[in-house]
């Protein structure tokens, strides 16, 4: 058994041999060195053994051989000074707290950041409240200019729906007088009317336009120009229509919602207390009398008077002949022609280019600014997301309906 390591040492080349007991002869190997108080005595002449304590190894081990067995090796211990020890412990730690100091930093940063956003966006929510949609420039050189009427006319932003809203384009006309680049006007016009005070509102302001440029107002109808449309081409100095334009509808209308009977058949009765007999005209559920009718007929009769004097005057004709044909019928581009409410009938690219020559610039095409705001966005989504059933519809056109309120428009077009 003893021979096979060196047997092995020899066979690898290895030409040192292994460590020998350094102790007794008679001893065993792996007996303890320092208990020799009961060891038998081989003599009386041998001298007895002295009690020593074994001194701590100074010298490190030496490394393992091949061949050697492994109970003889012990582990060489290193020696660090211990300075060493606790800067190499510390430094982990220490690194650790950077990061997080970096980390907290960064994460500060971030909020201050996300903080700053939130108010820039509430700013732009509370503004939106009061930011009107305007045109979005001026001409800046020789131009005049094409104005888009569509939609319905009327105080109401309709600029989701149809692309018209009043206050802007009365600002932009206004604005036009002034403007030394402008050299003149050319309205879209696609529009089945709207409300008697609004559409005299941009006739007024056409023709003060007009007074103060000294400059041409120009008018093409397109798919429909009724009723109040037809209102405020007379204060054109030239009417054009479409082949297929729907116009005329002159006259004046006044709507109310008599659901008096629907309410009796839900069990919903209407209570209402006012200070004389006409005040409560048009109150949904309660009917209304043959003296409020009369009242309110007395009302649209004069309106009615000056829609026809606007028209004879804007179309030179005599009020008998005006008469006739304002029984509040629509009329076609050639029955609109025939009976001189229009001057001639072409396109559109043919009425644009007959004005550049006229004026001799080019067109201008101002737009709207789009209603960006976080409502108007948030809403558009939701109306594309959810859509709206039938009932749904029907209750939002009756609200929009201006109840009692004198309107120059073509019921059978305004749908």
């Amino acid at each position: 058994m003893d021979n096979q390591p060196n047997n092995n040492s020899e066979q690898r080349g290895i030409s040192q041999a292994p460590p020998q007991w350094e102790g007794p002869q008679n001893a065993s190997p792996n007996a303890p060195q320092n208990v020799t108080q009961n060891a038998p005595q081989s003599s009386p002449q041998s001298v007895p053994p002295v009690i020593q304590q074994s001194a701590p190894q100074t010298t490190p081990p030496i490394a393992p051989q091949w061949g050697m067995p492994q109970q003889q090796y012990v582990p060489q211990m290193s020696y660090a000074h211990p300075a060493t020890m606790a800067s190499k412990t510390k430094r982990p730690k220490r690194r650790f707290r950077n990061f997080m100091k970096t980390a907290g930093a960064t994460v500060s940063f971030l909020k201050g950041v996300l903080v700053i956003i939130l108010i820039f966006m509430l700013i732009g929510v509370v503004g939106s409240f009061f930011v009107e949609p305007v045109y979005s420039t001026r001409p800046e050189w020789s131009s005049f200019s094409v104005i888009s009427i569509e939609g319905t006319i009327a105080g109401e932003r309709t600029f989701g729906e149809g692309g018209y809203d009043h206050a802007a384009t009365l600002d932009y006309i206004r604005a036009l007088a002034y403007n030394s680049y402008d050299r003149g006007i050319l309205l879209y016009m696609n529009t089945p009317g709207g409300t008697v005070y609004h559409s005299e509102e941009l006739r007024l302001a056409l023709l003060e336009y007009k007074k103060i440029s000294g400059r041409p107002v120009y008018v093409y109808m397109a798919e429909v120009c009724a009723s109040g449309g037809y209102w405020i081409s007379m204060a054109a100095d030239h009417v054009a229509a479409n082949q297929m334009t729907i116009t005329g509808s002159i006259g004046v209308v006044s709507t109310y919602l008599d659901m008096s009977e629907l309410f009796e058949n839900l069990g919903i009765r209407t209570v209402v207390i006012d200070t004389g007999e006409h005040k409560s005209t048009g109150t949904m559920g309660v009917e209304i009398t043959q003296s409020q009718e009369a009242v309110i007929r007395s009302m649209i009769d004069e309106y009615k008077e000056i829609f026809l004097e606007l028209v004879a005057d804007g179309r030179n004709m005599d009020m008998q002949t005006t008469r006739t044909i304002a029984d509040g019928r629509i009329y076609t581009a050639s029955q609109a022609l025939d009976l001189r409410l229009i001057d001639e009938i072409k396109g559109w690219d043919t009425a644009v280019s007959d004005f550049e020559a006229l004026t001799g610039v080019p067109a201008f095409y101002p737009y709207l600014v789009a209603d960006t705001s976080f409502w108007g966005a948030l809403g558009e989504m939701a109306s594309r997301v959810f859509p709206r059933s039938e009932a749904d519809i029907a209750l939002s056109a009756i609200e929009a309906l201006p109840r009692g309120v004198p309107l120059v428009v073509a019921p059978e077009l305004a749908g």
